[in-house]
């Protein structure tokens, strides 16, 4: 045999044998990317790996989001309930504090009347006295005996005596109701004080339900916002106070107050209550899920 055909031999068996290695490295690239895609389509879904599994778990994570979202918007929707039945609330209360204030005039127009019969009273027995006094009023003849004179002042007396008893016991029954209705009349004031102050910081609190306060910092990475609400809010940090962030009339997300100070709230929010590719932006709007007032 010639060396140019032993040459050629080893060329050949040289060129099979990359070829087979070749293909072996091609299968196993085949291998890495159908495990990567989760296998043929005759894979189990519990069994599901790389992109597939990724896949399966974004549309579990996407119906999450949703049914938060939608208990979101349930929830403002029911804070909405709320807010319009504080409205009959405040109504009821505004009803009763003029119920009060009536009776309250009325009270008042009847010590008026009772001072005035109280006056009159005064002035009859004043009168009463003076015609004891008065030498016309014992109707007696120049020309009397003494006796006579001295049963004449003896009927007078006892006739005045019956009358300034009678006008003494009407002017205590007077003086006794007027001690009474007075008695009545400071209750009445002290629950008209009461009802008012109740009736104002309800009004005071129901005027903050429409407040809605737009995000002056929003802080993607460390999940929180910043808004003023300014002082005396009724705001405080927690869950006692839920809120939730809305863009026009859409709910982003619901926020948890962290801290409050001098009207200047830093509130946090979950990632995972948003919808995909859907942030807090500066703009959005902040309201009350739960109204003050109620």
């Amino acid at each position: 045999m010639k060396i140019s055909q032993l040459l050629a031999s080893i060329l050949v068996l040289l060129a099979a044998g990359a070829g087979i290695k070749y293909s072996a490295d091609q299968q196993k690239v085949m291998d890495v990317l159908i495990a990567t895609h989760g296998g043929g389509q005759q894979v189990d879904a519990s069994s599901a790996t790389g992109l597939r599994k990724l896949n399966q778990d974004l549309d579990a994570e996407r119906g999450t989001i949703s049914s938060e979202r939608s208990s979101a918007v349930k929830a403002a929707e029911a804070a909405r309930v709320e807010m319009r039945d504080s409205h009959v609330k405040r109504d009821d209360a505004q009803s009763k504090l003029d119920e009060h204030k009536s009776a309250l005039e009325g009270v008042r127009k009847k010590v008026d009347a009772m001072n005035e019969s109280v006056e009159q009273l005064r002035v009859s027995f004043n009168q009463a006295l003076a015609d004891i006094k008065a030498t016309e009023a014992l109707n007696v003849d120049a020309n009397a005996d003494f006796s006579a004179v001295m049963e004449s002042i003896k009927s007078v007396v006892e006739r005045e005596e019956k009358r300034t008893a009678e006008i003494t016991e009407k002017l205590n029954d007077w003086q006794a109701a007027r001690t009474a209705a007075t008695e009545k009349l400071a209750k009445e004031k002290v629950e008209l004080n009461r009802l008012t102050a109740i009736n104002d910081k309800f009004f005071t609190d129901y005027t903050k339900n429409d407040d809605e306060y737009p995000l002056l910092a929003v802080d993607g990475r460390w999940k929180f916002v910043v808004f003023n609400v300014g002082p005396d809010s009724g705001m405080v940090p927690g869950d006692a106070t839920p809120l939730l962030v809305k863009r026009g009339e859409v709910v982003i997300a619901p926020l948890r107050i962290v801290t409050i100070s001098n009207g200047m709230v830093v509130a946090e929010f979950e990632p995972e209550s948003l919808q995909p590719g859907v942030r807090p932006e500066l703009g959005d709007r902040v309201f009350r899920v739960k109204p003050l007032g109620n």
